[in-house]
């Protein structure tokens, strides 16, 4: 890591230490430190399993989504790459562990970087979406006043512009010729290595896209999000009940999933701050009281998550050392005529 970007790293860090210091400050840290003591050591093992579920469901959903164009990939592959790449997310900022999934799933699945990162782009957007389904699922059950707050139109929007990324997404590979007609156009006005570059590129995108052509898979990556964050969901709330029994079922899932959905981007390192901040901002949006114990539950879900993902990533790290030695990742892969 070069010395800019440490000093980037520190200086958000920094920040990330004083918004949480100015939260804990305003909330009163001893009555914080209180709640946590008196957590309920069942629901928390609850919490930390439904966190390590999500890691083994999330690897299972990418082998689907891999399988449809890299035939090599393996479950145990996949399951230690998200593993790893969520251990690295959990620790920095602006979720730079998807760029090392990326870059760790290529040559083991022997696929070209471009296919790897399409398969990451389908993903992400079936996250999104899978978090809407269940939001307003939580909605319609917990009734009228909980969907009446103004938290909606930023899910609104994240959902809106994942959408339009999927169907660009599925256009792309539903019409492979036009699409590379297009981008070889712009290509050719491009320096000829750079040129070269991405319509190569491009092709080994449309390849990684190959599961939004395949219904049945499609269906089963989507089940398999819905589990996902679910497991997530069930972690958060887990965690809040072992402090209290504020908020029925329904409304508390509501809330941790807009909470989630608040979380899509990462700018301080391992969102120190801003998930307390968020996640006492939307808990008492939904009449989470008082601030200090909210602001409990968020240290108590924040410390077990990335202590779990760590201990995940240290394992996904290990399974890949023991097995055989990955390819040299190149960065496209030729398009079969």
């Amino acid at each position: 890591m070069s010395r800019r970007r440490l000093l980037q790293t520190a200086v958000l860090l920094a920040v990330g230490v004083l918004i949480l210091y100015g939260l804990l400050r305003t909330v009163h840290p001893d009555q914080v430190g209180r709640a946590i003591r008196n957590a309920n050591p069942g629901w928390i093992a609850v919490g930390l399993a439904g966190y390590l579920a999500f890691i083994l469901i999330r690897g299972w959903r990418w082998l689907v989504i891999l399988k449809a164009s890299a035939p090599a990939a393996t479950l145990g592959d996949a399951t230690a790459v998200t593993a790893i790449g969520f251990a690295v997310n959990a620790v920095s900022p602006f979720k730079l562990g998807e760029l090392l999934r990326i870059g760790t799933i290529a040559p083991r699945a022997r696929i070209g970087v471009g296919e790897a990162t399409a398969t990451v782009v389908v993903e992400r957007v079936l996250d999104v979406l899978a978090l809407l389904v269940i939001a307003l699922a939580a909605a319609a059950v917990a009734g009228g006043g909980s969907n009446s707050f103004g938290l909606w139109s930023g899910v609104v929007v994240i959902a809106a512009g994942s959408l339009v990324i999927g169907v660009v997404a599925y256009l792309m590979v539903s019409y492979p010729q036009a699409t590379l007609a297009a981008i070889d156009r712009v290509a050719a006005r491009m320096p000829a290595r750079v040129g070269a570059f991405v319509d190569r590129f491009a092709a080994s995108v449309i390849k990684g896209l190959a599961s939004l052509r395949s219904p049945g898979r499609l269906a089963t990556a989507g089940v398999l999000s819905l589990l996902t964050w679910l497991c997530i969901d069930v972690g958060l709330m887990a965690c809040f009940r072992a402090l209290t029994p504020q908020l029925s079922f329904p409304t508390l899932a509501l809330a941790c999933t807009i909470f989630i959905i608040s979380q899509a981007i990462s700018i301080t390192p391992g969102s120190v701050g801003t998930y307390e901040g968020f996640f006492l901002l939307v808990l008492s949006t939904f009449g989470a009281q008082p601030a200090a114990l909210v602001t409990a539950a968020a240290v108590l879900n924040h410390v077990g998550n990335i202590l779990v993902l760590l201990l995940a990533g240290a394992v996904g790290a290990l399974w890949l050392r023991i097995q055989r030695p990955a390819l040299p990742v190149g960065l496209e892969r030729p398009v079969t005529s």
